[in-house]
């Protein structure tokens, strides 16, 4: 706790929960946008729109914003070669451990606004259709892991690197690569910035010759989120051990 008190202290100036915040005001104000003529459509499936539009919203943004902040939490040793002395008072692992747990606090609370945006246009618009809670508790779950797992692999790029211009290279491509695997019903399943678009559990159809749009739902995937979480926990594993093994 001492250790996670210090990381907590040196991250007072970076500003990096305003950065989350402003992420979650960028979706109100996106969202809010689509929303400012209600029709038949937003009334009655508003809430699957809000969950089939904010997933995309955040395989656009998060790989960036996710890089962008594990940089800030790790740059301040990386840029100052502070590790051998850190490393002479604290384990490596803790230190690692720490930066990880900050970084997951941050990403609990993100998911959790993001979520609350849901239930706060429910109040905002005249949307008619049930709350639809098990969706909504996907949609906080996939948020969460697959932004989790996102930190796991872009935390040891970060603590690896001495310019950290490469793990945001790394984010920014991810932002890429999550917005093409909408388009490739295959290619999300290989990618793990493509898992905002495996565990959305809303989808829709389009109707040509009336134009209009229908929202439906589809079973959560199982097995392939049991798989992806088996990934995170092997990245999380050869992270920390390329880490222990860096020479300071």
């Amino acid at each position: 706790m001492r250790l996670l008190s210090i990381e907590f202290k040196k991250m007072k100036r970076r500003h990096i929960g305003m950065v989350y915040l402003g992420v979650l005001l960028l979706i109100f104000l996106w969202m809010a946008w689509n929303f400012r003529e209600v029709d038949d459509f937003i009334i009655k499936q508003g809430y699957y729109y809000l969950l089939l539009s904010i997933p995309l919203i955040n395989a656009i943004i998060l790989p960036t914003i996710l890089a962008a902040a594990c940089s800030r939490i790790c740059d301040i040793e990386v840029k100052g070669n502070t590790f051998k002395l850190l490393c002479t008072m604290e384990h490596r692992h803790s230190i690692y451990h720490s930066k990880l747990l900050i970084n997951t606090i941050y990403l609990f609370l993100f998911s959790l606004g993001e979520t609350g945006i849901v239930f706060l246009f429910g109040v905002l618009f005249p949307i008619e259709q049930t709350l639809p809670l098990d969706q909504i508790g996907y949609f906080f779950f996939s948020t969460f892991i697959v932004s989790l797992v996102l930190i796991l692999i872009q935390q040891p790029l970060s603590l690896l690197s001495e310019n950290q211009l490469f793990p945001l290279f790394v984010g920014v491509g991810g932002s890429f690569l999550g917005l093409f695997t909408w388009y490739f019903p295959k290619l999300p399943y290989f990618l793990p910035w493509g898992y905002y678009c495996v565990g959305t559990t809303v989808t829709f159809r389009y109707d040509e010759a009336t134009r209009t749009m229908e929202c439906y739902t589809t079973p959560f995937p199982t097995l392939f989120f049991g798989f992806f979480i088996l990934f995170g926990i092997a990245v999380f594993f050869v992270g920390k051990y390329l880490f222990m093994k860096k020479e300071v």
